[in-house]
């Protein structure tokens, strides 16, 4: 079944038994997994193969995320993270990224992340959306 509003991820985790958990569950939520990899380095090399994906998923490495956005500033990254802190929060929202969604969340959310950023939103999970609004203001 072809679907042209199917939105392409990359998943980008350097547990590669976590990578291809997620893989499975965005390719069941419907998403098209463009590709996956390890590092943002990697990223950055399938990009040049694969074409840039609707929405990236970081998980954990933010150096991945910062390298990512400085070669693709237009690209929608979501971070996430065990990280709630206040520097991480900001530290990423600094670098460009566009959704940051804790790891313990309900695992639908990222789904619903997803969404929100390939409609041009930005998303943020519950408590991250506190820290995230005192950076935008």
């Amino acid at each position: 079944m072809s679907n042209d509003n199917t939105i392409r991820i990359a998943a980008i985790d350097g547990n590669a038994q976590l990578r291809d958990m997620a893989a499975k569950q965005f390719a069941d939520a419907g998403f098209t997994v463009l590709f996956q990899a390890d590092s943002g380095q990697q990223a950055l090399e399938r990009i040049t193969i694969d074409g840039l994906p609707d929405v990236c998923i970081v998980e954990e490495d933010f150096a991945s995320a910062k390298l990512l956005l400085e070669k693709h500033p237009d690209l929608k990254v979501l971070i996430s993270s065990m990280d709630d802190d206040e520097k991480s929060i900001t530290d990423m929202l600094k670098a460009g990224a566009s959704g940051y969604v804790l790891k313990y969340a309900d695992p639908d959310e990222i789904v619903t992340a997803i969404k929100v950023l390939n409609g041009g939103k930005k998303y943020f999970s519950v408590s991250v959306s506190i820290i995230a609004m005192e950076y935008f203001a």
